[in-house]
């Protein structure tokens, strides 16, 4: 900040710009060998938040699935990128000229406690983390250009969301995001229902099923058997939007 004043006070734009842009990102990731107070609580709560998840099967599968020739960094959120953004948290890969990799924005004082199970700063971090390995497994292009998916704004949203329920359900919850543009606390028959009930729900649990690692070696998860798991219960999912729907085919089309 005080290097961007004094390029101003010298009518330096061109700096100035830079600064606001690409020193920005190249100094989010670069390391503070004298760190504020504020920045090395920030890292302490990542760091307990990082440890919740680490606890259960799927968040250690998650870390074990990461692209391990990729780099990733959990970032603070600041003010201008969070009113930029609109949102809690995003996930965005850097330029090459800004140091590359996969950059999780998110602040975990935003969110409520872990103890609490909704709306946490650990199953908030659980999805965004989703997002950051998809985008070093598949890339940014892919990611960006998912599927609409009926009230999850698209499938890499609806996909970040069932693996965020499959993570609650790992630490005991029994209530569930319903979707990600309505994030309603349900029951696990509630938000089945709305996977039932809507046919591009349905055929994308199909496909991550079969083609997406992460979610294929979920699907295999057999305990406990009435778990929230719909990466396992896809097939019974499909067949039940077929029977009321009454569509006389055995499979839907691809997603």
């Amino acid at each position: 900040m005080r290097q961007r004043v004094a390029f101003v006070d010298m009518e330096d734009y061109k700096m100035m710009t830079w600064l606001d842009y690409t020193g920005k990102r190249l100094y989010e990731i670069m390391e503070d060998k004298n760190p504020r107070s504020d920045s090395i609580a920030f890292e302490n709560d990542v760091y307990r938040q990082l440890q919740i998840i680490y606890s259960t099967d799927i968040g250690r599968l998650l870390f074990d699935s990461l692209n391990r020739n990729q780099k990733y960094w959990i970032v603070p959120l600041d003010y201008l990128d969070k009113t930029q953004c609109a949102c809690g948290a995003y996930v965005f890969p850097g330029q090459p000229k800004e140091g590359g990799g996969v950059r999780l924005y998110y602040n975990p004082t935003d969110f409520n406690s872990a103890s609490k199970r909704w709306m946490g700063a650990d199953d908030i971090l659980f999805h965004e983390l989703v997002h950051a390995y998809r985008n070093g497994q598949v890339g940014y292009d892919v990611t960006n250009s998912a599927k609409p998916v009926a009230d999850n704004e698209n499938a890499e949203e609806f996909f970040a969301l069932q693996m965020q329920n499959v993570y609650l359900a790992c630490r005991g919850a029994t209530r569930f995001y319903r979707t990600y543009k309505r994030l309603e606390s349900v029951s696990k028959s509630t938000a089945y229902q709305y996977l039932v009930e809507n046919v591009e729900a349905v055929m994308a649990l199909r496909h991550f099923a079969e083609k997406e690692p992460l979610a294929k070696t979920v699907s295999r998860w057999m305990k406990p058997p009435n778990s929230f798991n719909p990466w396992r219960d896809h097939l019974v999912l499909e067949r039940l939007y077929i029977s009321r729907a009454s569509l006389g085919m055995s499979r839907l089309p691809p997603f």
